[in-house]
């Protein structure tokens, strides 16, 4: 592997030059948008072989947060990458002007504003209806964020909130606050089941629309969700962890290089306390 080959850019990973996967696996995070220095150690190098990373680019651009994983120790299969979820602190806005909404148990809607959301409410069922109280405008990736918490930290938050105490800095580019959170996990064996595919026929990808719960089985509602029309871009050849093999690809593969693909086409429908993250178990 030529590490100064080493692709930064949203949904891959090194250049391929090792094996590639496609289907279900558990993973644990390693490093949230990490300098020079941690990637050097991440992958046994020296600090010369690996760029300095810049997760925002400028005031204008949205702000990259990566996340460099490893197999679950629990899981056989050698794996080292990273994924990355996209994010800016602005609200999020359907096509419709419709904007989402989310509380602070992390539940979120779509409505044109406060009135209309809470009309609607009238008609979800209880589990289900947002904090009237505590709701507010959903930043961009901000629900991937909270997805991806949750699912890494088995939590449902239900009586206590689940929020980042730093949104403002994570939108910076610094992950100290996501970092503390999953190694925190990691050393009580912790971790998450994701889907991995293969993009332009070279680069390991993760899907982000979609994290499971570590040893979940994959439901319905999941297969709905990466194979649906704003599923999963990426090839990938069933659930079950295969070796990506080139010759089993298809000639054409549909390539979406929009690094907000899952936060912008979204339909309209609708632990422990820690001193930054509040949860609905009590682990911290």
């Amino acid at each position: 592997m030529d590490l100064k080959e080493l692709e930064l850019s949203s949904g891959s990973s090194e250049k391929s030059s090792k094996k590639l996967y496609t289907g279900l696996a558990s993973i644990q995070i390693k490093l949230v948008n990490p300098n020079q220095k941690q990637l050097a150690e991440f992958f046994g190098t020296d600090i010369e072989s690996i760029k300095e990373p810049v997760y925002k680019k400028d005031e204008d651009s949205p702000t990259r947060i990566d996340f460099w994983y490893t197999n679950h120790p629990d899981f056989s299969t050698e794996l080292k990458g990273k994924f990355s979820i996209f994010i800016r602190n602005e609200a999020r806005v359907s096509k419709s002007d419709k904007k989402q909404y989310i509380d602070s148990f992390s539940k979120t809607a779509w409505a044109m504003n406060l009135s209309d959301l809470s009309s609607n409410q009238q008609n979800v069922k209880d589990f289900l209806r947002v904090d009237m109280n505590s709701v507010r405008e959903a930043m961009i990736g901000e629900e991937t964020i909270y997805e991806l918490l949750k699912a890494y930290g088995n939590i449902m938050p239900r009586t206590k909130p689940l929020e980042l105490s730093d949104w403002k800095g994570l939108v910076k580019g610094n992950g100290k606050e996501l970092q503390e959170f999953f190694t925190f996990f990691n050393n009580n064996n912790g971790g998450m089941t994701v889907m991995l595919g293969v993009k332009d026929y070279k680069y390991q990808d993760v899907y982000t629309g979609r994290f499971m719960r570590l040893n979940s089985k994959i439901s319905d509602y999941d297969k709905k969700n990466i194979e649906g029309d704003y599923g999963f871009k990426s090839f990938y050849d069933g659930y079950v962890l295969s070796e990506y093999l080139p010759e089993e690809a298809p000639d054409e593969m549909e390539i979406d290089d929009n690094p907000f693909m899952d936060d912008s086409k979204s339909s309209d429908s609708s632990n422990a306390d820690s001193p930054m993250i509040q949860s609905s178990t009590n682990l911290f």
